[in-house]
């Protein structure tokens, strides 16, 4: 079990742990907590914590698992007879840097009285330096090293070398284990070091955070020798919202015995940001009648409490939406709705190639904002209907003096290549299910059929009326007479004043500096600081499984140059089955924002929800759109959530090939096929199928359909006859999917992980993993960066264009007889 918890083969653990057991007692030493190797002091709450400068000095280990760098200054007042306490002053940094490796160092200037060590007169004075090195391989997992050299006046001391060993387990967010081995191969030239009793010494620590945070923590760790003499020391620390922390400690050494020495410590920590400064006493035997003290400051990279500059005015930018950046957006808004520094948010729409679904989650979460008592604001230059759309709802809606907004309605392009192809003598021969399943028409016809026109129209009704019900509200006003406004659109700022579409003009440059008027005076910021985690290892988290664009077989595929993605099955399976195998993933939300693709790769991936859903709560969050493969995938989920205008359902799956053999004989292309069996070139572009191809397909197709339509059902629990009816390519707005019980509520992302965290039984504010990763631009594949976005080129393609190039990267994916499920179209707002 304890193997499975910290990512190490059984074998290796306990052979590592041999190894320090040895080594534990290859030296004899009297058991004691403190040492000639000893730092200054270390303060009660590093050895709670375990999260700053001075974890090294408790076990080098926990640098491993630090989440950030930490630097801290401490000066010691200690008089401390028989010991070797000290006074002194002692520098320390840590920091995280790659691959699970992390380093610190730290510099020590020790000044004991005379009398605190017997024997040392007045050359104890001592420096020395640390070195530490750690790996650790997972959250819950690390191993460290450090080495130390003190110089000093004293011939005893000078000189002296030594080294420690540690690991550091966090197998679960309530407790954490620490095994040190120290002051190993104490020597000058060698093994041993003559005169100077501090041998080798084993420490193990345990730490208990009965609420899996900081709120309260109890530490204790035991000292043993190669004697079994004893030393022991526990504390105990509560974190003060919004303040810091408070400790108390107790040590004892040797434990049990007559002549044993034992101390108190108390200290107090105030944060502010990313600084601590804290301030502790120690009493007890050896230190005469008074309390002796220390005191240190401490930076950290990230804030440890949010009493920082209050306030503050988020600004964020909105440019070139993806599926998985609006992923992310949405997080740094929930955020900021849960931050106290954070007043009120400013939006800043700039060329964000948003639809109408994704301005539907925009606005929903400005709401939220709204209603945790956040101001919110937007700012516009040329915007778009759905830019406008987003921001009609906020406290205040500002533009650019020279801006624009194109509020003119919904609309849709759907490129047809029938006349096309066939000018050029290449014949579309495809097979299909569903009267609607109009995918196929782009490459066949040169005019939409009357039932892809129908829906079509069918879709925009639905997107406008929505539309118009929602700005109705937003500007106090009926919708008949946001109706005329979109007729007159576009709006220039100074018509878009005049019609109170906005309330004020203001310039980009004052907007980003000082906000808009309702948030004038306040200081803007363009990032939120992260807090100091307040947990051991991975805590309770969501998983979200992003499944974005194309859906194809095999691992996903990325073409960077021009922002093209597809999400593959095997890629998708994996991290579905990763999540659902990992226990500290309470829920998962699968994001689907896909037109579908292969029905192979749509039913494997269907499957792998199926399991998934037997072992924790999957919820289903469509985005912009969900249709025929993806509303497949998305069925399988114990809920599903859907902006009101995503466009879903189109339940149909269809087949074909292109035929260039017409093409190939006016350019003089000689071809032969050869081939062993009548149906061996089927796949081959260079003919069309034949009678008997075309009949076999056509079962292959009904028998998919079939396993659709059940997938479907057994998913959604609903009657096959039902799911039919609905189904033949049919597509639906989110509102009208609810209303046939396609999805089960209206809701962006938002909304579906708000579901999955009370199903899952989380707090307000847990963490969110989102996999697989995202796919890396051309640059970062050049320079082995790791920054996903969507290629410049392809955010300056116009809409129809950019639609084009992923509908002729989908069908990509048809030859090789895989049957598809795909939507060809998007609505524009």
């Amino acid at each position: 079990m304890m193997a499975s918890l910290i990512d190490l083969p059984a074998t290796r653990l306990w052979r590592l742990l041999g190894m320090i057991s040895v080594l534990c007692f290859c030296f004899s030493a009297k058991a004691q907590l403190h040492r000639v190797t000893d730092p200054v002091m270390i303060p009660n709450s590093a050895y709670l914590l375990q999260d700053d400068a001075f974890a090294a000095e408790v076990n080098p280990a926990l640098i491993g698992l630090l989440p950030t760098f930490s630097a801290a200054y401490e000066h010691a007042e200690l008089d401390v007879a028989n010991s070797w306490l000290s006074r002194g002053d002692a520098f320390h940094l840590a920091t995280p840097l790659f691959f699970g490796l992390a380093a610190g160092m730290s510099l020590h200037s020790v000044r004991p009285l005379a009398r605190a060590v017997p024997g040392m007169g007045e050359q104890a004075e001592r420096s020395m330096a640390v070195l530490s090195l750690a790996f650790a391989p997972s959250e819950r997992f690390s191993i460290g090293l450090s080495g130390r050299a003190i110089s000093s006046a004293n011939p005893l001391l000078d000189g002296l070398a030594t080294m420690d060993f540690g690991l550091a387990l966090r197998p679960s967010p309530l407790f954490g284990i620490t095994l040190a081995a120290r002051d190993l191969f104490l020597s000058r030239n060698g093994f041993g070091a003559d005169g100077i009793d501090a041998g080798s010494t084993f420490v193990g620590g345990l730490q208990i955070r009965p609420f899996g945070t900081t709120a309260v923590i109890l530490d204790g760790s035991v000292v043993m020798d190669t004697s079994r003499n004893l030393g022991g020391r526990a504390g105990l620390g509560f974190s003060v919202p919004r303040i810091g922390v408070v400790s108390a400690g107790a040590e004892m050494e040797p434990l049990g015995q007559k002549n044993s020495e034992f101390r108190l410590l108390a200290e107090f920590a105030a944060s502010y940001g990313q600084a601590t400064a804290a301030f502790g006493v120690v009493g007890g035997d050896g230190f005469g009648s008074g309390l002796d003290w220390y005191t240190f400051v401490r930076a950290d990279g990230r804030p440890r409490t949010d009493r920082v500059a209050q306030g503050v005015v988020l600004d964020v930018e909105l440019s070139a939406l993806s599926p998985r950046s609006i992923l992310s957006t949405t997080l740094l808004l929930l955020r900021a709705r849960h931050d106290r520094r954070v007043a009120g948010v400013l939006i800043r729409p700039r060329n964000s190639g948003m639809g109408t679904a994704y301005a539907q989650e925009i606005r929903m979460l400005l709401q939220e904002l709204r209603d945790a008592g956040k101001i919110t604001a937007c700012h516009l230059e040329e915007a778009t209907g759905a830019e406008y759309y987003a921001c009609a709802g906020a406290d205040e809606v500002s533009i650019d003096p020279a801006g624009s907004i194109r509020l003119m309605g919904a609309s849709t392009t759907v490129l047809l290549f029938g006349d096309t192809l066939r000018k050029i003598h290449v014949n579309a021969d495809f097979l299909r299910i569903g009267s609607h399943k109009s995918a196929p028409e782009q490459f066949t016809n040169k005019r939409l059929s009357d039932e892809g026109r129908s829906q079509l129209q069918g879709l925009l009704d639905d997107v406008q009326a929505r539309t118009l019900s929602d700005l109705a509200k937003d500007l106090n006003t009926s919708q008949v007479k946001v109706a005329e406004l979109m007729d007159q659109g576009p709006q220039l700022a100074s018509v878009a004043m005049h019609d109170n579409l906005v309330s004020s003009a203001v310039d980009s440059y004052e907007a980003s500096q000082e906000g808009t008027p309702a948030l004038s005076e306040r200081s803007v910021v363009r990032a939120l600081s992260e807090m100091q985690p307040d947990h051991f290892g991975v805590a309770s988290r969501l998983g979200v499984v992003l499944i974005d664009e194309t859906i194809v077989d095999g691992k996903s595929t990325d073409v960077p140059i021009l922002g093209l993605h597809a999400s593959g099955s095997k890629t998708v399976i994996d991290a579905i089955e990763g999540l659902a195998a990992d226990p500290t993933v309470r829920a998962i939300v699968l994001r689907v924002d896909s037109p579908g693709g292969s029905v192979l790769a749509s039913d494997q991936i269907w499957r792998a929800v199926m399991r998934a859903r037997k072992k924790k709560p999957v919820i289903a969050s469509m985005g912009r759109v969900a249709a025929s493969g993806g509303y497949y995938v998305a069925s399988a989920a114990d809920e599903i959530w859907a902006d009101p205008s995503t466009l879903t359902g189109s339940i149909g799956i269809f087949f074909g090939k292109v035929d260039v053999s017409e093409l190939a004989e006016k350019l003089g292309v000689g071809v032969e096929l050869l081939r062993r069996g009548k149906r061996a070139d089927a796949d081959s572009i260079f003919r069309p199928f034949t009678p008997d191809e075309r009949a076999a397909l056509a079962e292959v197709l009904r028998r998919y359909y079939r396993l659709f339509l059940a997938r479907i059902a057994e998913g959604r629990g609903m009657e096959i006859d039902k799911i039919h009816a609905l189904g033949q390519g049919k597509v639906y707005s989110g509102d009208a999917a609810l209303h046939h019980g396609l999805i089960d509520h209206l809701g962006g992302f938002a909304s579906a992980l708000t579901r999955a965290r009370q199903l899952a039984g989380l707090g307000p504010e847990p963490e969110v993993v989102i996999v697989p990763e995202g796919p890396k631009g051309l640059l970062d594949l050049v320079l082995g960066g790791s920054q996903a976005s969507t290629s410049d080129i392809a955010a300056k393609l116009p809409p129809v264009i950019r639609q084009g190039l992923f509908s002729f990267l989908a069908t990509q994916s048809l030859q090789g007889s895989r049957a598809m499920a795909l939507l060809p179209y998007a609505i524009d707002y």
